[in-house]
């Protein structure tokens, strides 16, 4: 895999390439946009910029619109935290965003994910949608995550705990449902849970405490705004799998088997198999992660609460197959800890 690092202070250059060298990438340096672009070609697997001012966000811009270019995923690396300027950021055509100061293991996570993404890309279900669309999706999804998960490991945990569970599933009354189809869509697809959160404000989600009542409600509204953000590119794009699958996931995966879910209330089969199976593999993360208004539990102390769930939260059948690969479940875990 090769990576172009951009950055116009040489210290810089030589962190980040040290860095990338450790995990076997082959990379090239450039100081200025001008050098960028000399030394960028269609063999350039990934981009990072480290940017201290506009000149990152105008060389980000600059490759962006070389059509043969349009295709490689960009990473930038930036000081500046605030909304507006990750905002400022995916505008001039990034993929993906680092706050700084950053640890290396960060800028390994993101780099991985990226070099995933585009090889999903490659995946036939996707390339019915354009390129630039792909791109945009899963930037928006991994806006929406780093802004309380800035490792990304969240998603990367998601997705396999739902293979694991729609493999398992196979095997029971789902075997009709379950296609090798299914098993790659969902795999594509969960990461993109909660895009929705990209349109909550950030005093709501980052809140340390307890939400309120009303705080709760506007949080809810990310189920709708993922799902309405996922169903316009559904519209050009019909009859898309995996964006059904995405748009299902969105809206539906906080529903409850017992109807006491949101947003719509729906129970028992009326909530797609999809999001059933996201509602165990989210939760079970979520009692895993140190939150300010919880401690992280144990894998043990998981899994018992999400059995205790079943026929009231959860597809009891999907809690029975949990049963048999939890175990895969904690390893995923130990192996992709926050």
């Amino acid at each position: 895999m090769k990576i172009l690092v951009v950055d116009n202070n040489a210290t810089n250059l030589k962190i980040l390439s040290m860095i990338l060298a450790k995990d076997g990438y082959e990379t090239k340096t450039a100081d200025s946009l001008e050098c960028a672009i000399d030394k960028m070609s269609v063999n350039i697997d990934l981009v990072v910029i480290d940017t201290t001012d506009s000149s990152g966000y105008e060389t980000c811009r600059a490759i962006k619109n070389i059509e043969e270019y349009q295709n490689i995923p960009i990473i930038l690396i930036s000081r500046d935290s605030k909304t507006d300027d990750i905002v400022k950021a995916f505008a001039a055509g990034a993929n993906d965003y680092i706050a700084a100061p950053f640890k290396p293991d960060d800028v390994r996570n993101h780099v991985k994910t990226q070099l995933q993404l585009k090889n999903l890309q490659d995946n036939s279900q996707i390339q019915k949608i354009t390129d630039s669309q792909i791109e945009h999706i899963f930037s928006l999804a991994k806006s929406a995550q780093s802004k309380d998960d800035d490792s990304g490991k969240h998603l990367e945990r998601i997705k396999k705990y739902c293979v694991i569970l729609a493999k398992e599933l196979t095997k029971p009354i789902y075997k009709q449902n379950i296609t090798k189809e299914f098993i790659k869509n969902i795999e594509l697809a969960a990461p993109l849970h909660d895009i929705g959160k990209v349109g909550i404000s950030d005093e709501i989600v980052l809140k340390p405490d307890k939400l309120t009542d009303e705080e709760f409600e506007q949080m809810k509204q990310h189920t709708i705004i993922g799902y309405n953000m996922l169903k316009d590119v559904y519209e050009q794009f019909d009859g898309n799998e995996f964006i059904k699958m995405a748009m299902n996931i969105a809206r539906y995966h906080h529903e409850r088997y017992d109807g006491l879910g949101y947003p719509d209330g729906l129970k028992k089969q009326e909530i797609p198999l999809e999001a059933r199976i996201m509602a165990v593999a989210d939760v079970y993360d979520a009692l895993r992660c140190q939150k300010p208004y919880h401690d992280s539990l144990s894998h043990e102390k998981s899994f018992e609460v999400i059995k205790g769930g079943r026929e009231l939260q959860f597809d009891y059948l999907i809690v029975k197959a949990l049963k048999k690969v939890h175990r895969e479940f904690e390893k995923v875990w130990n192996e992709l800890p926050d």
